[in-house]
């Protein structure tokens, strides 16, 4: 009878350990990842759940300021160039996209090119532009969110949209 307590005990006690050592580890990790990411730092960014080109052409078609910035930079005189528009958002562990933020507007004799020069004359609207980008990042769909080992985390994603100001683009 005694053996049996004793042994009853012991396995109560082992199986107490693991629990606490799950419940330990589990609350590690969820501080560790409770912070905000970066896209590109992530092992597996969030995703689009429609593709990358479909996620281009939602940008195209809800972003509200291309006759803002198609007639400003006309009247400037940046023609034959590519104009990009920087913004972020943040895509939570949930999916949920938020938060837009825009960054800059750019311009860039190349399609595929890193190296944009920002366009200085679009600094006086920045507010006009963040309402343009909330309001397209509202209308968001859920994304796959970003995963690092294996658990969903909050990322930071920061895009931009692209079109061509000119008669005809370069083909190179």
């Amino acid at each position: 009878m005694k053996i049996r307590t004793l042994l009853w005990l012991l396995l109560t006690l082992s199986i107490t350990s693991v629990i606490a050592q799950r419940n330990t580890n589990a609350a590690l990790a969820e501080s560790s990842y409770s912070r905000l990411f970066e896209a590109r730092y992530v092992q597996k960014p969030p995703q689009y759940p429609f593709g990358a080109d479909s996620c281009r052409r939602f940008y195209y078609a809800v972003f509200g300021g291309f006759d803002s910035v198609l007639s400003k930079v006309i009247e400037r005189g940046d023609t034959a160039k590519y104009i990009r528009v920087y913004f972020s958002f943040i895509v939570d562990k949930n999916g949920s996209p938020y938060e837009g933020r825009f960054e800059r507007i750019a311009g860039t004799p190349y399609a595929r090119g890193e190296s944009a020069r920002t366009l200085t004359y679009f600094s006086e609207d920045r507010k006009y532009y963040d309402q343009l980008i909330a309001a397209m990042v509202a209308k968001m769909p859920f994304w796959k969110p970003a995963l690092q080992n294996g658990i969903p985390v909050d990322c930071r994603v920061n895009d931009f949209l692209q079109f061509w100001v000119g008669i005809n683009p370069p083909t190179y």
